[in-house]
């Protein structure tokens, strides 16, 4: 288990997450079911660090990593991707189920009141984008996953906390 886990959150890793993906990508296709990807990023990551530390960093991280089990049920499956990067992979759900719950994770994260253990001193807002895609008949593993990124870098592009789904 501990292989599998990213240490500092507690979700799957990045190695992980990609092999579960293959299996219940191939999975989908075989049975012709929804899947659908989310790639969320922490906005504005670096500033928290410059500004408060790493140790504050890592709090924000694991804060979303919370966030994000909280939001996911069944055989969903939530991983720290790298840095500030998450996926959720939401089998037998479609692009808007996947949409609302990425809506869910942006609105818990947003609303959120963080303070500074050390002197109680407010974070600031924090905030989350989000991409999502729906598999898409006849698309391979890399469409897949290149399509949420996609989706991504367009709700970083449209201004943050924000979630778009591919086309």
């Amino acid at each position: 288990e501990a292989g599998i886990r990213d240490t500092l959150t507690g979700l799957f890793n990045r190695n992980y997450f990609e092999e579960h993906l293959k299996t219940e990508f191939h999975s989908a296709i075989r049975y012709s079911e929804n899947i659908s990807l989310l790639i969320l990023d922490i906005d504005h990551f670096k500033k928290v660090n410059d500004t408060h530390g790493h140790l504050v960093g890592d709090r924000v991280i694991r804060f979303v990593a919370r966030t994000l089990e909280k939001n996911i049920k069944g055989k969903d499956c939530a991983a720290r991707y790298g840095g500030e990067e998450f996926t959720l992979l939401l089998p037998e759900t479609p692009p808007a189920g996947a949409r609302a719950v990425a809506e869910n994770i942006l609105k818990a994260v947003s609303q959120a009141q963080l303070v500074r253990a050390d002197n109680k001193q407010p974070l600031g807002k924090i905030t989350v984008s989000a991409g999502v895609a729906g598999y898409q008949r006849g698309e391979d593993i890399m469409d897949f996953i290149d399509r949420a990124d996609r989706a991504l870098y367009q709700s970083k592009n449209d201004g943050r906390n924000r979630v778009t789904v591919a086309k």
